[in-house]
């Protein structure tokens, strides 16, 4: 009497299974931290969007913004946005006072971290 060994031993059942949830535990892990820098890499980029629109308003002002702290509410892309601008005055013996260090900081809606820092240098322009 011949016997034929057909189908698969409990034991190698149990491997392949345990096999196939660590490969699924691995997958899940892989796509929850790309969502996530997906998510930051997209705050990051609207925080870039606020502050360079803010900047660009000061640039169009007809006057260099005065040395201090200002703090200015956005509304982009349906979310609020919190700039906070910090004005330095940038004194040169052969310039004058007539430049600007401006440091601006996208805070999204209530977050204490800010999402984007920008700084640039303003001038008077014919000075």
């Amino acid at each position: 009497m011949k016997r034929y060994n057909s189908g698969f031993t409990l034991v190698e059942v149990m491997v392949a299974l345990a096999i196939f949830a660590l490969t699924a535990g691995a997958i899940s892990v892989a796509n929850i931290q790309v969502a996530s820098s997906a998510r930051q890499i997209k705050d990051q980029t609207q925080g870039r969007w606020v502050n360079q629109n803010v900047l660009t308003q000061l640039r169009l002002s007809k006057d260099l913004p005065k040395p201090g702290q200002k703090v200015v509410e956005y509304k982009y892309n349906d979310l609020d946005w919190t700039v906070k601008i910090d004005v330095n005055s940038v004194e040169m013996e052969l310039l004058g006072p007539f430049l600007r260090n401006i440091e601006l900081k996208a805070y999204k809606g209530e977050d204490e971290r800010p999402v984007d820092i920008l700084s640039a240098v303003l001038g008077e322009p014919g000075k």
